[in-house]
């Protein structure tokens, strides 16, 4: 079988995507060594993803700019992905970000991988750029796919509810993180104080890990600080700067916010994001949905217990691992965290137990199954 893929993700720094679309990619090559896949993007690779690339023989990198304005990658989906498509001529047309390109051949089957509804249930907190970009694909993509992947039983939920007449009737679920990366950092005590040094962090911290925007809902974390800080602890965020309106800075520059106890770190590398869930005392989500809940996986697998709204797809992942929380009420919260830090040990056990419900070889071999099954009416595609 021959697969294209689209790579665009891979283009930027690594995060929960893109290490997500590096790890299946090398996973079902491992798998399949007489399939072909073939890696389209309008730009090259980050260098860090590109290292985490398997170099297989059954792989290959096309890096194809448009002749113009080589940059906007909607433009390449839009012009350039059909002419790539007929001159490789593949069985199958994966797109792990769920946008399709228009005018595919009609031979080529395609496959989505859904991460979320957000533009169904919170479109307004998406940035204009994206809200346009999915005005125009995100529906007719879902609807076209002739393959379905969604990564947590609640999006796949989100799809039946919001698209009955999809074209594709069976929808495979599961997901995954490499734990070939994530896993505990074993961390020297001069590691440890650097990075305590580095990030002005406090023996016990809490460690927060999104882009900053409303539906992640970081104001009402920060909230908890005061408390938080009275009680030793100090709260690390960890993200790129989003778009919307978060309140973040009317919280932090209120009358008496510890802001000496608070850092915002920005980007940083997987390497020390692994080492900083290792270190970090708890993890803490005050999300207003997520498609899947990658970072609270993440943590589980650096040995972080989690704490987590009681919602979306964040029910499934944490509940029973470590904390979900069912109100708003800031006691609720700083009782949940509480109940981590007194059986810490055992909220550790429970999210390794977790992480490996999301073991990736079963996971791609059950998604091998799926993807065969639905284009057994296609003949050459099962060789």
């Amino acid at each position: 079988m021959k697969i294209a893929i689209d790579c665009r993700a891979l283009r930027k720094s690594p995060s929960g995507i893109p290490n997500f679309i590096v790890s299946a990619i090398n996973g079902l090559a491992s798998e399949n060594p007489s399939w072909q896949f073939y890696l389209l993007s309008n730009e090259p690779f980050h260098p860090a993803l590109l290292e985490l690339i398997n170099k297989k023989l059954n792989l290959q990198i096309i890096i194809s700019p448009l002749p113009f304005l080589n940059n906007i990658s909607i433009l390449w989906l839009l012009f350039k992905v059909n002419k790539l498509i007929k001159e490789i001529n593949p069985d199958l047309y994966w797109a792990p970000a769920f946008l399709l390109p228009p005018r595919l051949p009609k031979k080529v089957k395609t496959m989505i991988t859904v991460h979320d509804m957000v533009f169904k249930q919170y479109k307004n907190t998406m940035s204009f750029t994206n809200r346009l970009i999915f005005e125009i694909l995100h529906d007719w993509s879902i609807k076209s796919a002739d393959l379905l992947w969604s990564n947590s039983k609640y999006t796949a939920n989100g799809i039946a509810q919001y698209f009955p007449e999809k074209k594709s009737k069976a929808i495979f679920t599961g997901f995954f993180i490499n734990t070939n990366i994530f896993k505990p950092a074993s961390l020297t005590l001069t590691e440890q104080q650097e990075l305590k040094t580095n990030y002005n962090l406090q023996d016990n911290f809490i460690l927060f890990v999104g882009t900053l925007e409303p539906r992640k809902n970081l104001s009402f974390l920060l909230s908890l600080l005061p408390e938080l800080a009275a009680m030793g602890f100090s709260l690390l965020v960890i993200g790129a700067k989003g778009w919307g309106e978060t309140k973040i800075e009317e919280v932090v520059e209120a009358p008496g916010f510890p802001k000496d106890r608070v850092t915002f770190a920005g980007f940083v590398s997987t390497d020390t994001l692994v080492k900083l869930y290792s270190l970090a005392t708890v993890y803490v989500s005050t999300s207003l949905n997520e498609g899947f809940g990658m970072p609270q996986l993440e943590a589980m697998a650096c040995g972080c217990p989690v704490v987590s709204p009681h919602n979306s797809a964040m029910i499934e992942v944490v509940e029973g691992a470590g904390e979900t929380v069912k109100t708003w009420h800031s006691e609720d919260w700083i009782a949940a965290i509480n109940r981590i830090i007194y059986q810490r040990s055992k909220y550790v056990e429970l999210g390794f137990m977790r992480v490996k419900c999301y073991e990736r070889k079963k996971i791609l071999l059950d998604l091998n199954k799926y993807m065969l099954s639905q284009l057994s009416n296609n003949v050459s595609a099962l060789y």
